[in-house]
């Protein structure tokens, strides 16, 4: 499966080699440009930004080691190279690539840790966000999307987000009067605005999310959906951090409010 060049923009040096090592599903192909063949190849000195699942950070890392043979010829030859790239905070935590170079094309064929355990470790900061079915379903949807299968991840994080929205609408239906009926025959943008004060901004903000999903499971191709399954996964991080955020923030002030309320001054 032959990436487009879109799905790389901002072809510059870590740009191009974050989407390429972190964010390319193995065996999705890639265009190889002679910027691209430098970037990976010839930059000894190269610096991207990627999760480490060692510091269990993102961190920022340094290429190690991964280059073609002496006198290779991309254009009428093709070649395997294992590339690794260390992390700058402790160098011992290495991520490890093997890379198929092609001769107009660059593919990722294997990878240590997996691209799904890169993904897993970096939500595992929310795990206490999500029920163990969530949990269970996220994983999954990072699974297959590491092996290629974009429409079924689709179908896994769809699952996961109208969960969200149900258990939210649960959470807060008494207290706010809300009709369930009318609820359950609204649209979803109909049920992001009516609980749009109990929902992440960046979710109101950007609830076209959910149309693409759907739209993904129903008309999109293999290719279009895992093309734009890293922007999904990052989109549901950025969900699920500031839903953390929010109730730690909701927790505190209702600690600090008890506390007020109290407070008796000593004799």
């Amino acid at each position: 499966m032959l990436l487009d060049d879109d799905d790389f923009d901002g072809d510059f040096g870590s740009d191009f080699a974050e989407n390429f090592l972190f964010k390319t599903p193995l065996y999705n192909s890639i265009k190889l440009t002679e910027r691209r063949r430098d970037i990976l190849f010839n930059e000894e000195d190269l610096r991207l930004d990627g999760f480490c699942p060692g510091c269990s950070e993102r961190r920022t890392f340094a290429k190690q080691s991964g280059s073609v043979p002496h006198g290779f010829q991309f254009t009428s030859h093709e070649t395997y190279v294992t590339y690794v790239i260390k992390c700058t905070r402790h160098e011992h935590h290495r991520l490890r690539f093997y890379i198929h170079v092609g001769r107009a094309d660059l593919a990722k064929i294997g990878q240590y840790p997996s691209f799904a355990d890169i993904a897993i470790d970096e939500s595992k900061q929310f795990s206490k966000l999500l029920t163990a079915q969530d949990r269970g379903e996220f994983h999954k949807a990072l699974g297959l999307a590491s092996h290629g299968v974009g429409i079924g991840a689709f179908v896994y994080l769809r699952r996961i987000f109208e969960r969200l929205i149900n258990s939210r609408f649960q959470e807060y239906k008494e207290a706010e009067g809300w009709d369930e009926k009318k609820f359950n025959e609204s649209r979803m943008a109909e049920k992001i605005d009516m609980l749009k004060s109990h929902l992440p901004a960046f979710l109101v903000e950007n609830r076209r999310i959910y149309s693409i999903v759907s739209l993904g499971i129903h008309q999109l191709s293999e290719n279009d959906c895992l093309a734009f399954f890293p922007i999904l996964k990052r989109s549901t991080l950025f969900i699920l951090e500031e839903d953390k955020q929010k109730k730690e923030r909701l927790a505190e002030e209702d600690a600090v409010r008890k506390a007020i309320a109290s407070f008796k001054p000593k004799d």
